[in-house]
């Protein structure tokens, strides 16, 4: 087990390149929290969250016994679900924000500019987009503080602009915690809540500098070939009251989700490896 819970607390890396960056479809008009999140590609997100936990676990050094990757896929199954997800996350954002926010947020993501940043997000969401952006957002990032400083640091603005560092982190740390307290209460081993979370944060150190880093990483591939007005036009809505306030309450719903999806794989994952009954 100690080889094999790290890879599970440090899947918000995964989620950073999944929540922040969020791909898109076309956008529509819309005025509901529902619809915002359906044109701003917010429902594809979901759906690639429970295969994106499983390969962050699969490509985790070395090779989990068969037993645990039995169980893995037995506690995988309904775990995660965008449906589920979806739901749960719209009734925490209802009434938190105002019909002039919502309004503004459709008539970005309906226009020219919110349509070519979700065409792009989404292009590089696909498996081998993601591959490429791993690849290509590294050597990019690399030369950009020589070749485009400014560039470098607009893309820095954007980050802090949805608090995406900070908001990784807390939820990764949140998912960590729910899972790992979880697994020790099912083996008998429980420990105080200070003790998990020193626990936690041995296991995930680093883990706030890996997240920064594949922040800067995923922009630098994403936005490449977009010019700086449109960089900054899309920074000035990142930094609007209406995107912040979404981006606040849409982050912070769904660490909540998540966190609940944890703590309930984390229970049929010990159930599967036959710790407790279910």
């Amino acid at each position: 087990m100690p080889s094999f819970l790290p890879p599970l607390t440090r899947m918000a890396l995964v989620l950073y390149c999944l929540v922040p960056l969020i791909a898109g479809t076309v956008a529509a008009p819309a005025q509901t929290i529902g619809e915002i999140n359906k044109a701003n590609g917010f429902h594809e997100m979901l759906m690639g969250i429970g295969p994106g936990f499983t390969a962050a676990v699969k490509s985790a050094p070395g090779t989990p016994p068969q037993k645990v990757q039995d169980a893995l896929a037995a506690a995988m199954e309904g775990a995660f679900d965008p449906e589920k997800m979806e739901a749960a996350i719209e009734a925490r954002m209802a009434d938190k924000l105002s019909a002039r926010d919502l309004s503004e947020l459709a008539s970005f993501y309906a226009s020219p500019l919110g349509r070519r940043v979700t065409a792009l997000e989404i292009q590089a969401s696909s498996p081998q987009g993601r591959e490429a952006k791993k690849i290509g957002g590294a050597k990019i990032l690399d030369e950009l503080p020589s070749r485009d400083p400014a560039r470098l640091a607009l893309y820095r603005k954007m980050m802090d602009d949805i608090s995406a560092v900070d908001t990784g982190e807390a939820v990764g740390l949140n998912i960590g915690y729910a899972m790992l307290s979880e697994m020790l209460g099912a083996a008998g081993k429980p420990l105080p809540d200070d003790q998990v979370m020193a626990l936690l944060r041995k296991q995930t150190e680093g883990l706030r500098r890996d997240i920064a880093n594949d922040a800067m990483e995923s922009a630098a591939y994403i936005y490449r070939d977009m010019s700086m007005a449109d960089l900054k036009l899309y920074e000035a809505f990142l930094a609007s009251p209406a995107g912040s306030r979404y981006y606040d309450q849409m982050q912070v719903a769904l660490g909540a989700v998540m966190t609940d999806e944890a703590r309930s794989f984390g229970h049929r994952f010990f159930v599967a490896l036959g710790y407790r009954k279910a």
